[in-house]
């Protein structure tokens, strides 16, 4: 049978020194502060309410809203944007903008009114929203 040769116990002492050292400069201190805080973002679309067209007069205006958290520092802002879809007629209304962010804002109200259409009407609408970048599935209601 045969038996491998033990190491020197110096070799051993300088193999366990390495780890040790390794383990030291990569393990993060004791006292070491942790990652910064993201804030949060959140939105909920509660309402949709049409300002119907009187073509050729004058365009109409799809307004959504809702409450939104965004507890980024003061002074910055997230996106928001919806695209729309009536029927009978035909209407893809659409809108975008910003909303402020800070500490404070929690549950905040937030409403959003879309560019002019000369096809907006009232009755059934569904909505896609887009918050932060992320597309919500989309939500149905009679504007």
């Amino acid at each position: 049978m045969f038996r491998y040769a033990s190491a020197p116990p110096l070799r051993l002492a300088a193999v366990a020194a390495c780890l040790t050292a390794t383990l030291a400069v990569t393990a993060p201190a004791a006292g070491a502060a942790p990652a910064a805080v993201q804030g949060t973002k959140s939105v909920q679309l509660q309402w949709a309410s049409a300002w119907p067209a009187d073509p050729p007069f004058q365009s109409g205006v799809l307004t959504v809203g809702g409450v939104y958290t965004c507890t980024e520092p003061a002074g910055t802002s997230v996106a928001v944007s919806f695209n729309a879809l009536q029927i009978v007629p035909l209407a893809m209304p659409s809108g975008s903008g910003t909303l402020p962010c800070g500490p404070g804002v929690i549950d905040a109200p937030w409403e959003l009114a879309g560019f002019p259409n000369a096809d907006v009407h009232s009755g059934w609408t569904n909505i896609l929203l887009t918050f932060d970048g992320q597309g919500l599935p989309p939500q149905e209601f009679t504007a």
